[in-house]
């Protein structure tokens, strides 16, 4: 089978006339309302302030977790697997970093340690708050908030442990 001229130019004629008319869209800051035409739910683009707030905050958790899971190999009897759960959760939630970050190891004894850890949860608890309020992005600032309040439910919980 072969494809007339007249076919070939009219093909080439609708496209150009198409691409000029989504290159006024995107010029004219439209191109949301013509997504929403043919039926598609456009999503901005990410800020890049949020993207490297979710990579400071995913190496946050990430030495979080390391923490909580070398603490939780020292002193097995502290039952600290619901908490290893909650704070890899919480580090998938953002993204894990690529590595795991060097940690001291947790104290020997084992009311240090849970005091060391009851304070790392809070102290994650109120980054976590406070980047809450500088994320632009809402349902960020949502995720960060929640968290925040996960971390202080787990120093809470941990801090019982005693």
């Amino acid at each position: 089978m072969v494809i007339s001229r007249r076919a070939l130019l009219g093909t080439g004629a609708a496209t150009a006339v198409a691409a000029a008319g989504l290159g006024g869209a995107a010029l004219m800051h439209r191109l949301d309302d013509v997504a929403r035409g043919v039926g598609i739910e456009p999503h901005s683009e990410p800020d890049p302030a949020d993207d490297r707030l979710i990579a400071r905050v995913a190496a946050d958790q990430n030495a979080l977790l390391a923490r909580v899971e070398a603490t939780a190999s020292k002193h097995k009897g502290l039952r600290l697997d619901p908490f290893v759960a909650i704070s890899t959760a919480h580090a998938k939630a953002v993204g894990v970093a690529a590595t795991v970050p060097d940690i001291a190891a947790p104290p020997a004894g084992r009311d240090v340690a849970v005091r060391a850890l009851a304070t790392a949860y809070a102290a994650a608890s109120r980054a976590r708050a406070a980047d809450s309020g500088k994320a632009t992005s809402p349902a960020l600032a949502r995720v960060l908030a929640s968290m925040s309040a996960g971390l202080a439910q787990c120093a809470h919980a941990v801090g019982d442990l005693r």
